[in-house]
């Protein structure tokens, strides 16, 4: 079965290396289980650190390093309820140094915020699913999601790169936050 279409719930360390597998084409895994420090004080963790590859650049990729967060940020049973809490820990790891990477100007959720969803349960979240990323891109919050065989990035409820058609150019200047 395409890693794409399992229904098997994120976690462990193969997942590294199964969205490393994906994501060889285009980006440059430059670590992995990366501590970040957060304004607080506290230690939090993403999942790996990359950087586009040199065609991505020149098709007019932002040459940024980019946070990867390998989980579904809004599954279990839970996770429509919990979406102010699930937000909020994403928003944490977009306030953090990364040691040697620093402030990342892009954290990206992998396999995307609804993509445990059912079409009839995102139908029904309406124009809700749309807010949630528009607020998540206020903090340099986009998404990588699968959508068959192209891989596509998300950012503010608009494509900034996908696998087939490449860099949305109208789009794109991330800062970091800190």
């Amino acid at each position: 079965m395409d890693f794409f279409m399992s229904q098997d719930p994120l976690g462990a360390a193969e997942t590294v290396e199964r969205l490393r597998q994906k994501i060889d084409p285009f980006f440059e895994v430059v670590a992995e289980h990366v501590k970040g420090s957060h304004l607080s004080g506290r230690r939090l963790e993403l999942d790996a650190v990359a950087r586009p590859k040199e065609a991505l650049l020149k098709d007019g990729f932002a040459n940024i390093n980019i946070g990867f967060y390998l989980r579904d940020p809004l599954s279990g049973p839970s996770g429509l309820r919990d979406m102010p809490r699930k937000a909020k820990e994403l928003i944490d790891l977009a306030h953090c140094r990364y040691g040697e990477f620093g402030a990342l100007p892009l954290i990206v959720v992998y396999p995307g915020f609804f993509a445990h969803l059912r079409a009839d349960q995102r139908q029904r979240m309406g124009e809700q699913s749309g807010l949630f990323e528009r607020i998540m891109a206020q903090f340099n919050i986009g998404e990588l999601k699968p959508e068959g065989k192209n891989l596509v990035l998300m950012y503010h409820s608009t494509r900034y790169w996908d696998s087939v058609f490449g860099v949305n150019s109208e789009r794109g200047h991330f800062t970091p936050l800190l």
